[in-house]
């Protein structure tokens, strides 16, 4: 039988789960706006702070079981890794790999998943 504070501390961390979910999609519309900025201006400035919101991203939804959205947000943050690394803007192809996983994300958010 399992102790009535370990049944607390599921239920505290399940609660604290459900709110970063309910978060999670206005922190997407952050990141694609800044990816937006970014692909548009040229600058990598909003790249640097995509790759930085991306990479926060990535850590809590890992932190909170979100094994998919995870996995999508790491691509994200490698994708632009790769770009701030070789200083070049967003190209066709790297915003092809971003607007994917985003589109996974949010899929995945509607219908209730992420998790692993």
């Amino acid at each position: 039988m399992a102790d009535p504070g370990d049944r607390e501390l599921l239920r505290e961390l399940a609660r604290l789960r459900d709110a970063y979910r309910r978060k999670l999609p206005a922190r997407l519309d952050e990141l694609e706006g800044l990816l937006r900025q970014a692909r548009e201006g040229g600058e990598l400035r909003p790249l640097e702070a995509a790759r930085g919101l991306a990479h926060r991203l990535h850590g809590s939804s890992g932190s909170y079981g979100l094994d998919e959205i995870a996995a999508d947000l790491q691509q994200i943050e490698e994708e632009l890794e790769r770009r701030l690394g070789d200083s070049t803007p967003l190209e066709d192809g790297s915003w092809a790999v971003v607007e994917r996983a985003l589109a996974r994300m949010r899929s995945g958010l509607g219908r209730g998943q992420g998790d692993g």
